[in-house]
């Protein structure tokens, strides 16, 4: 699990760290007319300005402002720093996961056919692990996700794994 996630519990630091990195911060209220209900962030600093959907977005794109350091607001002055001449980061980052992801998918496979009573304990202890302390039915959506990080498979095939009737105590 992640040491820091992105979550409206981190908000306040994140907006009270661009206040003392000396940033004009303001929040425009969600429109009764608006169906999604979302309050929108600013920061501005230098005559730059910055909006977001939330203050963790926000400070992400003051980090980018102050990693790129322009001298003035010119259309796309982000990109300064960014080398288009090979495939993206991001590109690669998901090629990397999505092979890590399915070697991992293949191991697990691979535990249930050679010891399925170790499968089914390591099911169970990641169920245990992430279902202790939840109170209640709302809360086990969260707990599903955790659990399928903790086995470090897809959800959707933490979904099919308790469908095999040795689980048929965890669906409730």
């Amino acid at each position: 699990m992640a040491s820091l996630g992105s979550h409206a519990n981190v908000y306040e630091t994140c907006l009270q760290l661009m206040n003392r990195r000396g940033y004009s911060l303001e929040a425009e209220c969600p429109d009764d007319e608006d169906d999604e209900g979302l309050s929108m962030w600013f920061a501005a600093k230098d005559g730059f300005t910055f909006a977001a959907d939330n203050p963790i977005e926000l400070l992400g794109l003051v980090t980018v402002y102050e990693d790129v350091q322009p001298k003035e607001d010119q259309p796309y002055w982000w990109r300064e720093k960014t080398d288009w001449s090979r495939p993206t980061l991001g590109e690669q980052l998901l090629d990397q996961a999505i092979a890590v992801e399915e070697a991992r998918v293949a191991e697990f496979a691979a535990l249930r056919q050679s010891d399925p009573r170790a499968w089914e304990a390591e099911v169970r202890a990641a169920v245990a692990e992430v279902w202790d302390g939840v109170l209640n039915e709302r809360f086990w959506v969260h707990a599903f996700y955790d659990a399928a990080s903790t086995l470090r498979i897809p959800r959707k095939e933490l979904r099919h794994v308790l469908e095999d009737p040795h689980f048929a105590d965890l669906r409730g």
